[in-house]
């Protein structure tokens, strides 16, 4: 087998950072956990690596620059779904009933998905609308809780962002030459989203 061959069936260092970026999110929770749980009822009970994880593999890109422009969508996106999933929770308190809640959580959504195209943050859309459906359907009978649970999702998404990007700035991205491109023709992409 000649090193082309082999060099395909290896992983990309896009592959390896993101690894390594899920690894560090996690680690970074388990402190946490340990002591959350002689604290039942806190609000770091809520703090978990899950969405760090999410945050890291959805950020890490193939350059530094593109991870951080990623990662901006997704806080902006976490922020704006956050509050107005915050804001329904709390109007849906005051306003109990089914056909309440189905008016209420579906304006709420509109609003966090208009919000984001006000900002020209597009990318954001959609992960506002998710953080705001989740606050709404997670947490839909305290306000209290509904907040702990919000500001527990925008630190772990800050955490797993911040570790994406840290990690995609150390770790090196070798630049090889193509063989196709030397020829003229297009170079192959990798599975993991690389080129060669």
């Amino acid at each position: 087998m000649n090193k082309g061959k082999l060099r395909r069936l290896l992983p990309g260092w896009r592959t390896i950072k993101t690894a390594v970026a899920v690894m560090i999110s996690f680690a970074v929770f388990l402190p946490w956990w340990d002591w959350s749980q002689a604290q039942p009822g806190g609000p770091l009970q809520e703090l978990g690596p899950f969405y760090a994880c999410i945050a890291a593999v959805i950020c890490m890109e193939t350059s530094v620059h593109a991870s951080v422009a990623r990662g901006l969508s997704r806080i902006v996106g976490t922020l704006v779904g956050g509050g107005t999933g915050l804001l329904a929770v709390l109007l849906n308190n005051r306003f109990p009933g089914p056909l309440a809640s189905t008016v209420i959580f579906g304006f709420f959504v509109s609003v966090a998905i208009w919000l984001c195209s006000l900002m020209r943050q597009p990318g954001a859309c959609s992960i506002a609308a998710v953080v705001c459906c989740a606050v709404m359907f997670s947490h839909s009978g305290s306000g209290m809780e509904a907040v702990f649970y919000t500001v527990a999702r925008m630190l772990e998404t800050a955490v797993g962002i911040v570790v994406a990007v840290a990690v995609n700035r150390i770790l090196p991205t070798p630049s090889q030459p193509d063989p196709a491109a030397a020829k003229g023709q297009e170079p192959e992409e990798r599975a993991d989203g690389e080129g060669k």
